[in-house]
């Protein structure tokens, strides 16, 4: 097991994030305990913790939790986006009614990470590890609330997260049962949020069918599964056999 940190002086920037003013952690020992909790769920695998080398407005981790035979997929998830609250819709910022969230995204087995060496930052296919850091930090750089439903393009051009794929924005989902939330020692919950990424034409179908509809039909494409497929049929298409949903 190892923690890696990136040197380099620039690295891929998402959702037009600007740097910002440093803020205090309120709760820095949050990511720690979600670590924890998903080495509790998947047990037996390697990982490896890709530390943020930006750190604005406080620093978002990305562990990676290898695949195994039994389970054929890589994991990753944030630690330090909990580490300050979120404000709600409403503007409504009360103590004790904070809300925290992490993020997790999977990846098939066959992610074209480099095998001739260790994995780093610097390889071109650890696009999703920049992915889930930028967007750790997006609510907290635009003092918002992230949730179930929350739409975001990349930029306003709608211009694709990597050179191999068309996907240019994202829906945020969460689940159910063990991988929906946590439950800090101090009796916190931390929402665990996943999100989807999307095609620019399916941003546009959210608004005509529903959030709800969007991701069946995302997750119907992928076979059933949540695993990110960079190069899936796009949904929102007019050539797309789209039964099923209401148009």
């Amino acid at each position: 097991m190892s923690s890696l940190t990136r040197t380099a002086p620039a690295w891929p920037r998402f959702f037009s994030l600007m740097d910002t003013e440093k803020m205090t952690p309120v709760h820095p020992g949050y990511g720690r305990c979600v670590q924890q909790y998903f080495h509790s769920l998947f047990p037996h695998r390697q990982w490896k913790v890709f530390h943020d080398p930006d750190g604005t407005p406080l620093a978002v981790d990305v562990e990676l939790l290898y695949p195994t035979v039994e389970e054929p997929f890589y994991l990753l998830h944030t630690m330090g986006m909990s580490a300050a609250p979120m404000h709600y819709p409403s503007g409504e910022f009360v103590t004790g009614k904070e809300g925290y969230s992490e993020l997790c995204l999977i990846l098939p087995a066959d992610w074209p990470f480099r095998k001739d060496r260790d994995l780093s930052l610097a390889d071109e296919q650890a696009w999703p590890i920049w992915l889930l850091m930028e967007l750790g930090r997006f609510p907290h750089v635009h003092d918002m609330w992230m949730a179930y439903g929350f739409l975001l393009p990349n930029t306003e051009a709608n211009e694709p997260f990597a050179a191999d794929t068309a996907l240019s924005g994202l829906v945020i989902v969460q689940f159910e049962g063990q991988l929906g939330g946590v439950k800090m020692p101090d009796g916190t919950a931390v929402e665990l949020l996943m999100p989807i990424l999307l095609y620019k034409e399916e941003m546009d179908l959210c608004s005509d069918i529903g959030v709800d509809a969007l991701v069946d039909a995302v997750v119907d494409e992928c076979g059933g599964s949540f695993l990110l497929d960079k190069d899936r049929a796009n949904v929102g298409l007019g050539d797309y056999p789209c039964t099923g949903i209401p148009l």
